[in-house]
């Protein structure tokens, strides 16, 4: 009986140290998220220095990826040159990711973001595609953005910095340049992808394509889910 007693008091006591070390990691993934959040709610998800946290896929003729003076540069390639978020992400929807980028070199899309919306897919906000004015969302409903309902032409530039933003709510997605929102499309009983050459940007990537493109900034944040 006595050793019984010790057995379940020995078992007591490892339960309670596994929920302690639980809730010291809950705690300490909490407060690296907090530390990596800033007044605005923003999350950096380019630390500036080197591509911790990014990887770089092989698209095939993928141009060169560095990281110099706090600027990442993605070089011409013969086609997609891009990178990929290499950890969670931590959204899903009421949520936008903004990119600081430059195109410096070419004259096609420089700082296209594809990201997740919600549980229907991902797609891509394409920016200055085809020779540097179309922007729109590819694919929605199968159909790329030269070919469904966003499709808008405006004139872009080289060596310009724009600030391209896309926002994800639950009823429906935004494309943004600078302070200008460009396109935006419903999410209800509509299809979400990307088209083949960004797929390994999913679920959330920064690309160019046949140019070369610097960025100084990549980062989200929660959204408020009544925000209009």
């Amino acid at each position: 009986m006595k050793q019984n007693r010790i057995a379940l008091f020995s078992a007591f006591l490892a339960c309670v140290m596994m929920c302690f070390v639980s809730l010291a990691q809950v705690s300490a993934a909490e407060n690296e998220t907090a530390e990596k959040t800033d007044a605005e709610g923003w999350i950096s998800l380019f630390n500036g220095e080197n591509l911790d946290g990014w990887k770089i896929p092989n698209y095939g003729g993928e141009g060169e990826i560095f990281v110099e003076n706090g600027i990442l540069t993605m070089g011409m390639g013969a086609m997609v040159t891009g990178i990929t978020l290499d950890k969670p992400f931590p959204f899903k929807t009421n949520y936008e990711i903004e990119v600081e980028a430059q195109r410096t070199m070419g004259f096609d899309f420089y700082a296209a973001i594809t990201f997740p919306v919600g549980d229907q897919g991902h797609t891509t906000f394409i920016n200055g595609g085809w020779g540097g004015s179309l922007f729109g969302f590819s694919c929605i409903n199968g159909f790329d953005a030269s070919e469904n309902e966003t499709m808008k032409l405006l004139t872009t530039k080289n060596n310009r910095w724009n600030t391209f933003r896309v926002r994800v709510y639950d009823d429906r997605i935004e494309g943004w340049m600078d302070n200008e929102k460009v396109v935006e499309y419903p999410r209800d009983e509509n299809k979400f992808s990307t088209r083949f050459e960004v797929e390994y940007s999913e679920p959330v990537g920064v690309t160019n394509y046949c140019c070369e493109t610097q960025i100084r900034a990549i980062r989200c944040r929660e959204l408020p889910k009544t925000e209009k």
